[in-house]
């Protein structure tokens, strides 16, 4: 019986746009909510096709601890919705973490995934080599940080090594002699993904990854020639030579220093120890999805230079942000696929290629698991899309060949065939909605941005309200907004004191609006203090005592924003106040500031008060540090210099 042409239709659709949603998640990395709300529309028109076909084929549930156990943890994000003190941030993450199971059933209820299956994976594989690539072309080439796409080389990494186990399992099951062409090309496409791996020097990715190909290795030992897990090995061991050499020695050292924990994990162990102590302030429902980095800074080691937007392990934010229900579901489903990936393991009569196959699977995912120990792996869109894809995949099978219960959903038993498509169409309006809002509105304020530089102030002025109707929720396009009114203030003549009173007027109101919306941005109030510090003449008498509190709100919310500090010193010194002015700027000096030239002022100004004090030798170490951040704007040592070992030549 051959295929009719709708049959061939729908899996090029889904296709089409799993593959749109990847390679738009790959260009997102938490900046671009344009793309993310363009990478979760292609998602949702999956679901639409999805529910389409469903009318006619039924949704299959298979009956498994899996299901149940991701569908609650995906029920459980939505709850703690409820409880969140910054609900569009929790939104947005809810689709970002949730985008993993909805993955999975997307590819779970498609009435053509077994069709499906060869395609997404090769797309898939196709994106980690063309990854791969731009990697090795950014240290070789550029020589700059070979992370591809992602924020850093560890998530790149991350996400090589999700996509290379398989394709190792894939290897084992080839024949030299009979498949050579598919042979020596999955053999090329392995050792640039291992190679694009090795030079990252990531420690927790590389013992990740090769207990999960050890785990390959294990389960096809009896199934395979030994020559060719030989191969494999040798292949490995060959390719983390050659990126070693290649790299002075880097990753030779890199590696050696898993052996030191304690230098190793320095780093984290500074954010895990802030971390625990914020966990001990909501342990039970947690502290709203996505919104760690609202309120981690109070909680920030003073020696800490991450970012501040993920603690470096998974299980512990998600733990932080949705409470002890959301570990725990999340460590469900873990257990959960271990569970199943064991008792496949049992069926005697099971094919070898099939057994090989969801090794490969269930070792990607597990290389993941083991990674998001101590990094961010369920918060990068792209490696959940594709974790959620496999996982399918790897329960697929499971149910196919473990005669496991099916429950078929059949909407055509309750609906007419009209009614039922009308019902799913509309409740796929309110998502594409809310994501179209959602990118509009973000691309409206990146446009209303450069209008004000560009001095296009009215412009702008409507381009920010624009934005802001379309996602009143959210505070972002009311903050901005309220800067560009009092940068602008600054430019007017002193005979425009009548229309100034009303821009102060209405930058107040922006900022009331968006601290209702997000209380614990810190901008807010820095806006806010800056405002009533610049706009005497229009702000009042007490136009210092409500500076002065703007400012402390924004030291108390982020000790470490050096600016707040630099403008209340300035506040107290006009008053006469040296010595608390003093006290104020010494209370942040311990903490690590990227150094760069906006830490300047915050130095130079600490550096003149100790001198007026009398402090000599602790000014000149001020001075010292500013000294060091200017001579580092020259010339800048490359990449791949940067990681020569000292006493090894280039």
């Amino acid at each position: 019986m051959t295929a009719t042409p709708q049959q061939y239709a729908s899996p090029a659709v889904a296709l089409a746009l799993f593959t749109g949603a990847l390679a738009t998640a790959l260009f997102f990395n938490g900046v671009r909510i344009d793309l993310f709300a363009l990478a979760l529309v292609f998602l949702v028109l999956w679901l639409g096709q999805v529910a389409w076909q469903g009318y006619d084929t039924g949704f299959p549930v298979p009956k498994t601890p899996l299901v149940l156990c991701l569908l609650l943890f995906w029920l459980w994000l939505a709850v703690s919705l409820a409880w969140s003190r910054v609900p569009y941030v929790s939104v947005i993450n809810f689709w970002w973490v949730g985008s993993l199971p909805l993955v999975f059933w997307l590819y779970t209820l498609a009435p053509d995934r077994d069709r499906l299956w060869p395609w997404l994976s090769g797309v898939v594989g196709l994106t980690a080599i063309i990854l791969a690539l731009v990697a090795l072309y950014q240290l070789f080439v550029l020589e700059v940080d070979p992370r591809s796409a992602f924020l850093n080389r560890n998530s790149h990494a991350a996400f090589l090594t999700l996509v290379t186990v398989p394709i190792a399992a894939r290897f084992l099951l080839l024949n030299a002699k009979r498949q050579v062409l598919n042979y020596w090309l999955t053999l090329a496409a392995l050792s640039v993904l291992l190679f694009a791996i090795a030079i990252t020097g990531g420690r927790g990715v590389t013992l990740s990854g090769l207990i999960a190909v050890g785990i390959v290795v294990l389960v096809a030992r009896r199934h395979v020639p030994k020559q060719r897990i030989i191969t494999l090995l040798a292949v490995m061991v060959g390719v983390y030579i050659l990126a070693n050499v290649q790299l002075h020695g880097f990753v030779a050292e890199r590696l050696g220093s898993i052996f030191n924990p304690a230098s190793a994990g320095h780093d984290r162990f500074l954010i895990w120890e802030g971390a625990w102590r914020m966990l001990m302030d909501a342990p039970w429902l947690g502290i709203g999805l996505g919104t760690y980095w609202l309120f981690w800074p109070p909680y920030r080691h003073p020696a800490d230079s991450s970012g501040g937007f993920f603690v470096h392990n998974d299980y512990l934010q998600i733990w932080i942000e949705t409470g002890l229900p959301g570990l725990l579901l999340l460590l469900a489903v873990l257990v959960s696929v271990l569970y199943l990936f064991i008792r496949i393991l049992k069926q005697p009569r099971l094919d070898a290629s099939v057994k090989i196959e969801m090794a490969g699977l269930f070792g990607g995912l597990f290389a993941v698991a083991l990674h998001s120990f101590v990094d961010f792996n369920f918060y990068t869109l792209p490696t959940l899309l594709v974790v959620g894809l496999i996982l399918a995949r790897l329960h697929s099978l499971y149910v196919t060949y473990t005669g496991v219960n099916v429950l078929v959903l059949n909407p055509s038993r309750i609906f007419g065939q009209r009614g039922y498509r009308l019902i799913a169409m509309l409740l796929l309006v309110l998502p594409l909605i809310y994501f179209s809002s959602l990118g509009f509105s973000a691309l409206l304020t990146e446009k209303a941005k450069r209008l004000a530089a560009q001095g296009r102030w009215v412009e702008a002025d409507s381009t920010f309200l624009r934005a802001a109707r379309l996602l009143p929720l959210s505070d972002v396009a009311l903050v901005t907004h309220a800067d560009m009114i009092r940068q602008a203030m600054n430019n007017l003549p002193p005979s425009a004191d009548k229309h100034k009173k009303v821009l102060f007027t209405e930058t107040l109101n922006l900022l009331e609006q968006a601290e209702r919306l997000n209380p614990v941005r810190t901008l807010i109030f820095m806006i806010r203090g800056q405002l009533y510090q610049y706009n005497p003449d229009v702000a009042g008498k007490d136009w210092a005592k409500h500076a002065a509190r703007a400012y402390q709100t924004v030291l108390k919310l982020n000790p470490r924003f050096h600016p707040a500090r630099t403008y209340y010193a300035q506040i107290l010194l006009k008053q006469g106040k040296t010595a608390a002015a003093k006290a104020v700027l010494e209370a942040g000096i311990n903490y690590w500031y990227y150094p760069g030239p906006n830490v300047i002022p915050y130095y130079a100004l600490t550096a003149e008060l100790r001198r007026r004090a009398g402090e000599q030798e602790a000014a000149a170490a001020l001075e010292k540090r500013i000294d060091e951040i200017r001579r580092r704007a020259g010339p800048k040592p490359t990449y791949l210099e940067s990681l020569t070992p000292p006493g090894t030549s280039d």
